[in-house]
Parts: structure tokens; sequence; C-alpha cells
């Protein structure tokens, strides 16, 4: 099968375009790729950093919890704030298992998306998003999206052609401003998807979890508004009923995870009620190019 998005890739060691052959990406100048057998692409750069992807259980945490719709306020928001009328795809650089991506991509069939990441372990399921290989059965219509899994570091030059992306989705995630630049074509969107404050307030203060800084809101204008200027904001909140076993997958994929251990977090689960009310609160906004 020929990667989804192939035209929007480039080599990360050139910057040159890539073809296919068979399961091999290559570009003019011989730098090649083999595709990893669970269906992303390897396309680091030189000097990437890759072993701070999430581990495979926060991986398995996530997917089992945004499975649940838990989020999909969330996931609509992001998707009808990527709707632009600008040629190219949809990038998102820390794209996790590909959810956000894919509800994307589901919202704008004609699209097809680049999502990265780090996480070997997160890759294999986002791959499993993207178009089946020649001769496999798809999936229920309206269920298949057109993506590529690609391993690679945000914080490093994104595998990905200049002006090549019509949108970018930030997600709880790190930006690297001076790509997503790049990448971005002058009419697209950048959407920015932040924590408010009171995110998850019951379980930061029961749990004692890693809690939003105050100074998130200015330090993201800071990094994005030499560069882009916010278009508009909206804000999100409501309440989810959560059981123990969801809330151990709610702490699990976060970054709280690497702070608690097994027995620590399930002694404080035990101590919370048996279904906790909990507030979702995040902001989206979505930001456009300056012109320069």
């Amino acid at each position: 099968m020929t990667l989804p998005a192939l035209g929007a890739l480039a080599c990360p060691n050139c910057g040159q375009g890539l073809d296919q052959a068979d399961r091999r990406l290559s570009c003019p100048d011989g730098h090649s790729f083999d595709l990893a057998k669970q269906g992303y692409a390897p396309l680091l750069a030189p000097g990437s950093n890759a072993t701070t992807g999430d581990t495979a259980d926060q991986v398995a945490a996530r997917e089992d919890f945004l499975s649940s719709g838990a989020y999909d306020p969330l996931l609509a928001a992001v998707a009808a704030a990527a709707a632009t009328d600008a040629p190219g795809v949809v990038v998102e650089p820390g794209c996790g298992t590909g959810h956000y991506l894919a509800a994307a991509l589901a919202a704008d069939p004609a699209r097809e998306g680049v999502g990265l990441d780090t996480s070997k372990y997160a890759l294999r399921r986002c791959a499993k998003r993207g178009a089946p290989a020649d001769g496999e059965p798809r999936r229920a219509a309206g269920t298949q999206v057109r993506l590529a899994a690609v391993l690679a570091d945000a914080w490093n030059r994104l595998p990905v052609r200049d002006g090549a992306a019509a949108a970018v989705l930030n997600v709880f995630a790190p930006r690297n401003a001076d790509e997503i630049a790049r990448v971005l074509h002058p009419r697209g969107a950048l959407v920015v998807l932040t924590p408010r404050l009171d995110h998850l307030r019951e379980l930061v203060d029961a749990l004692d979890l890693l809690s939003v800084d105050p100074a998130k809101p200015q330090r993201t204008a800071d990094q994005l508004g030499s560069l882009f200027e916010a278009e508009r904001a909206d804000e999100i909140s409501y309440s989810i009923g959560l059981g123990h076993e969801a809330v151990r997958r709610i702490v699990g994929m976060g970054p709280s995870a690497r702070h608690h251990g097994p027995a620590e977090l399930d002694a404080a689960v035990a101590a919370l009620p048996e279904r906790v009310d909990v507030t979702v609160s995040a902001t989206v906004t979505r930001w456009v190019p300056r012109a320069h």
C-alpha cells in the first residue's frame, strides 16, 4: 500500500520529498527508510531524542480512556477549529494514539493526515487508524481515515514539507513554534488545546497530581505570538462521572503516571468515593499565521 500523505512528507536528513517502493521510502539523495511492520514510518531527524515518548502502559490507559467518549466534546471542538479552506494535510506533532487527528480527518474526509510522535507504542495504535494494506478488508463506512503515523521528534526538524499543512493540531503537548510555522500553509490554522486551571481539579486535589501552571496561557502566547495571531478561543467546561478504573486510566495516561507508583496510586484511588464527579476544563484556541 502507498503511505497516506506521502506527498507531504520530507526526508529528515535533507528535507527533500520521498518516494515509496514497496515498504521503503527514499529521497533523491539516497536516504532510505523502511516502514515498520506495525505500519508507521521511522523518520527521525539526526540528533533526535526518541527516549521520552509515552510508555506502553500510558498508551494503553489513554486508548481505553479516550475510547470511553469522556473527552468527545474536546475532540469535536478541535476538529471544528481545524476546518480551513487551505490546501494540504492535517499534521499533529505529539499525536499519541491519533484520537484527535482522526476526529479532525473524519470531519473533513477529503484530507489526509500526518501524526508524529516519539512513542512507538502510540504510533502502532495510530497507524491502525489509517488505510488498510492492499487486500485487507476496510472497516465500517465512516470509521476509516487516511493518515501516516511517523516516528519523529517534535523538537527537531519535522519530516514535513514547507507549507504542506492546512492545519496543525497541538493537543496537550509541547510546541515547536518555528517548525509549526514552517510546515503550515499561509492560509492554514494552528489549533491548540490547553488545560485550564480547574481541569481535573477534584483528582488533582485528592490524588496530589501535577497541576496546571497558572502562567501557562501567557507562556503559550509568548511562544506563538511572534509568528501567529489568535483568531478565536473557545472555553469548554463540563463534568464527567468516573469510577475507580476510569480514574486509574486518566491518571495513568498523563505525566502524573511517572510520579506515582502503582501501589501508591491504588491506595489513593481506593480511598475515593465509588463515583467521582470530575471537571473537564480546557481552551481550544485557533491561531493563524501572521503576515510577514
